[in-house]
């Protein structure tokens, strides 16, 4: 839901807008549902290949900057 957020809402309000997505961890959390019963039941072990965006991909086709290992400790 977040990502689905960082990618439409700002554009509408400006296309020009910066929009900066971070990241605690390595990863985008943007993973196919589809492939979760996969990924539970033990068939699919290793849950990059279920996803769908990379920080790269958002950048080229969402020109959104994702920064990975980024906690937010405080907001002013």
């Amino acid at each position: 839901m977040e990502l689905q957020l960082a990618t439409r809402a700002p554009r509408r309000l400006d296309e020009f807008s910066s929009i900066i997505l971070l990241q605690s961890g390595p990863d985008v959390q943007s993973h196919a549902s589809c492939g979760m019963p996969y990924f539970i039941g033990g068939e699919i072990t290793d849950c990059s290949i279920m996803a769908v965006q990379t920080p790269k991909s958002l950048k080229e086709r969402f020109n959104i900057d994702v920064q990975v290992y980024t906690r937010v400790k405080n907001i002013e």
